[in-house]
């Protein structure tokens, strides 16, 4: 369904003042965006409410994508020029039912393209496209940072494999919750090293702080496929490394 009428539907139903949309169309002659985009900005219609009317409107559950958190491994199983080109942004996947969040789900040209594209069934929920696009930037904002980050630690695991107490054992966070201090102690580096180190696993999601008391603690994610990631970059490390085996001493 086109953005006009969607527009017209909201009149109909008496959810925007009788002169909103042509305020609307004036505000997208000079600013752009849509005929929705505009009508919240304008205070027509609350974002809210016109969640519940597109759900209504289109038979679909609506999805509130105010903290929304992206998981990588599902967005990854849809290109970002994909997810621009049909304003969709993958949520989960359940076995082999992927739930997307559209802000037109009536378009079956593009459930029909995500579902060649990545071979699940697609369980479409309903957003407004102003939401829908944050949560794209939001999503593959993130991949990115993502990717950038596992190429710095592929880097780094390199590293560790030539030289030793380079960068801070990473297997002991699989074996014990540590602070910072713990770790400095145990590698003999200095603190903001470790910190600095700890900060980009943080950031890749292989490592979780936590905090007790007056005092953060490290240990390895828990997120499915961060876990599975940890694991395997452990798994190339030798575990008959004479470091590994002082480290796992000292802890």
């Amino acid at each position: 369904m086109q953005q006009e009428n969607v527009g017209l539907k909201l009149l109909e139903a008496k959810l925007i003042p009788p002169d909103a949309l042509q305020k609307a169309q004036q505000q997208i002659k000079s600013a752009g965006g849509s005929i929705t985009q505009a009508l919240v900005k304008l205070g027509a219609i609350t974002e809210d409410s016109l969640t519940k009317f597109l759900a209504e409107l289109y038979s679909v559950p609506a999805i509130d994508l105010t903290n929304f958190t992206p998981d990588h491994a599902v967005t990854k199983l849809i290109p970002g020029d994909v997810a621009n080109k049909f304003q969709i942004v993958p949520i989960s996947r359940s076995g082999r039912r992927l739930t997307v969040a559209m802000a037109n789900p009536s378009n079956i040209f593009a459930i029909d393209d995500i579902k060649f594209i990545t071979g699940f069934e697609v369980q479409p929920v309903v957003a407004p496209d102003a939401a829908i696009k944050k949560a794209i930037d939001k999503a593959y904002d993130s991949v990115a940072s993502f990717e950038n980050v596992m190429k710095g630690m592929e880097d780094e695991i390199e590293v560790i494999e030539e030289q030793e107490d380079d960068t801070p054992d990473v297997t002991l966070l699989g074996e014990a919750e540590l602070t910072v201090s713990d770790l400095t102690t145990i590698l003999r580096q200095s603190q903001p090293r470790i910190s600095r180190h700890l900060r980009l696993l943080v950031e890749a999601g292989l490592v979780e702080r936590f905090r007790e008391g007056s005092w953060a603690f490290f240990r390895l994610g828990e997120r499915e496929d961060a876990a599975k990631l940890a694991r395997e970059l452990i798994a190339r490390l030798d575990p008959g490394d004479a470091t590994l085996a002082r480290d796992r001493e000292r802890l």
